[in-house]
C-alpha cells in the first residue's frame, strides 16, 4: 500500500544552501571499487560511498520533494518513508545510523577521543563471535513522513534518536550531529530508480547512559521471558559492547562500508 503527500516547500531560512557541486573520486575497499561523491553546500560537506559509478548522490534536502511511505517485500508489516523527485522520478528511502562515543565532561579529557571506539549492539539470538554487530541504525517509518511541518534533517535526527533508544536503550544523546556523511546504495528488490541513504550521525553518551545501556542488557539476559514480552522494535538486539574488530565483527550488510566511511573522514568531534 502506498501513501504520498505533497508538502509545501520549506520556509526560507537565513542561511540558504548554495547550488550543489559534485566531485567524484574512486578508492578501493575490501576489493570492490567504490565511489565517493562530495556535495558542497554552505552548511556542510556531504560525502557518499556506493558501488554505482553512474548514479549521482541524490539531494534529499532540496525543496519540493514528495514525501511518502510504502510497505516493502522484506517487511510488509511496516511502511517505510521515502522522498521522491516529482520530475526526475528518483525515490530515496531514508535511513540513519549513529556512532556513539563516550562523553568526557572534563575538557582535559576530550583529547582522548578515538573514532574507532563506538557503541555496537548484537542481533538477538546470534552468537557473540558472529558478524552481527552494528552501531544503532534503522529505517525511517512511514508515519514520520506525515510530519510535513518538519524538515528532512529534523526527521532524520528524530529517527536516529528513536533507533538508538530501541536498539541500545540509550535515552539521551549529547552533541548529536550529522557528520555530512551519507551511504547511498540500492536493495536488490528495489524497482528501477529507487535507492536508500544512510545518513551518518555522531553522538556522545555520558557514563550514566553507558551504565544504563549495559545494565539493561544484563537485565535482559537474566529475564528472558519478560524480554520476550517487549514489543518487536525493542527486542531486536540482545547485547551491547564497545566496537572491537576482533570480538565484535560487523554485520556485513552495509555496516563495514558505513564504518569505513566514518573512520576515513571523522577524526574528532563534529562541530
Amino acid at each position: 500500500m502506498r501513501r504520498k503527500i505533497a508538502i509545501q516547500p520549506e520556509k526560507e531560512k537565513k542561511e540558504k544552501k548554495i547550488p550543489i557541486v559534485v566531485h567524484r573520486s574512486a578508492y578501493r575497499y575490501t576489493g570492490v571499487n567504490l565511489y565517493m561523491e562530495r556535495l558542497v553546500s554552505k552548511r556542510r560537506n556531504i560525502y557518499a560511498v556506493h558501488s554505482m559509478a553512474t548514479v549521482p548522490l541524490f539531494d534529499v534536502f532540496q525543496k519540493g520533494l514528495i514525501r511518502g511511505s510504502e510497505r516493502l517485500p522484506h517487511d510488509p508489516v511496516k511502511s517505510y518513508a521515502y522522498v521522491e523527485h516529482p520530475q526526475e522520478g528518483w525515490r530515496v528511502y531514508l535511513r540513519s545510523c549513529v556512532l556513539l562515543h563516550k562523553h568526557f565532561l572534563e575538557k582535559s579529557a576530550q583529547k582522548e577521543f578515538h573514532p574507532q571506539h563506538f557503541l555496537v549492539v548484537k542481533r538477538r539470538g546470534a552468537r557473540y563471535s558472529t558478524a552481527t554487530w552494528e552501531p544503532p541504525k534503522g529505517q525511517m517509518e512511514g508515519k514520520d513522513a506525515k510530519k510535513g511541518n518538519k524538515s528532512v534533517m529534523e526527521l532524520l535526527e528524530e529517527n536516529v534518536r528513536r533507533e538508538t533508544e530501541e536498539e541500545s536503550h540509550v535515552t539521551e544523546i549529547r552533541r548529536l550531529r550529522h557528520t555530512g556523511l551519507v551511504f547511498q546504495s540500492q536493495e536488490t528488490t528495489y524497482p528501477p530508480n529507487t535507492y536508500f541513504q544512510y545518513h551518518i550521525f555522531q553522538g556522545f553518551i555520558t557514563p550514566q547512559q553507558v551504565k544504563q545501556s549495559f545494565d539493561t542488557f544484563e537485565w535482559i539476559k537474566e529475564h528472558p521471558k519478560a524480554f520476550e514480552r517487549w514489543r518487536r522494535d525493542r527486542k531486536e538486539k540482545d547485547a551491547v559492547a564497545w566496537f572491537d574488530p576482533r570480538t565484535t565483527p560487523l554485520n556485513p550488510r552495509w555496516c563495514p562500508d558505513i564504518v569505513a566511511l566514518y573512520l576515513q573522514h571523522v577524526k574528532g568531534p563534529v562541530a
